[in-house]
């Protein structure tokens, strides 16, 4: 919970200062008594319906226990961010687009309670990369359940530490980000960016994540999830820079 609470008061901090030295739209501390509650409630939320186990979604606000889901807090945040841009008369996309590049920093301090709580792990591995998680951790408690070590053990199997492998994807996502922002790009790029490259990290982590049940065809919810989004969000590219892409010449005629 700590580090979610960093991860979003880093975001909206690094952004309004951003704001404040270039867009300086009317953006001020006060939109984190919207984005607070809305995140935490949608990230719970989403995590209580997609990975919670039926037994355990009485937990819900015990916060001692439990999780969130980046997809619930994104869109918690974006929907808090949206009602403060209309109350405000900030153009909302424009708006969202202070907010996006600085969203990495966040998922690397999110991504960081996770590997402190043993959370979102991977895969049982032999390759120089794995790592043991201690008792009680929910690889060990997955690993005993599972019957592939004893109650006894005082540490998991070796997994894949899908957590490291997400910071090094969400460090190149933010600096991607800022280098496109810092070329003035056209508005709605950057958002259309930043879910191509989410979704590209998510689909190609989850062959490595242990925590997520396949649906179908060795496919789990957010990798289907990305094989609709990022054809959604490539076409929408295509469409915002056709006239760079594609040029159409113009035969000037003399009157």
């Amino acid at each position: 919970m700590i580090f979610n609470i960093l991860a979003v008061l880093s975001i909206i901090l690094l952004s309004i200062r951003w704001n404040k030295n270039k867009t300086k739209y009317p953006i001020n501390i006060d939109i984190i008594f919207i984005l607070f509650p809305l995140i935490f409630f949608m990230g719970r939320l989403f995590f209580y319906i997609f990975l919670a186990c039926p037994g355990k979604r009485m937990q819900f606000f015990d916060l001692e226990q439990g999780g969130s889901m980046f997809l619930g807090a994104f869109s918690g945040g974006a929907f808090g961010a949206l009602i403060y841009f209309e109350l405000k008369g900030i153009p909302r996309l424009k708006g969202l687009e202070v907010f996006i590049p600085y969203i990495p920093i966040g998922g690397i301090l999110g991504r960081l309670g996770c590997f402190c709580e043993g959370c979102c792990y991977g895969t049982v591995t032999n390759s120089i990369f794995g790592l043991r998680f201690p008792m009680g951790s929910p690889a060990w408690s997955e690993q005993v359940n599972k019957q592939l070590i004893s109650s006894d053990q005082f540490f998991s199997l070796p997994v894949h530490p899908t957590q490291l492998y997400e910071i090094l994807a969400w460090i190149l996502m933010g600096i991607i980000l800022i280098r496109i922002r810092n070329k003035n790009p056209k508005t709605g790029t950057i958002t259309l960016c930043f879910l191509i490259l989410y979704f590209l990290t998510r689909f190609i982590e989850d062959f490595l994540r242990a925590d997520y049940s396949k649906i179908y065809l060795n496919l789990d919810l957010m990798q289907w999830l990305a094989l609709i989004v990022i054809p959604i969000c490539i076409l929408c590219l295509l469409y915002l820079y056709r006239d760079q892409l594609f040029p159409t010449s113009e035969k000037k005629t003399n009157p």
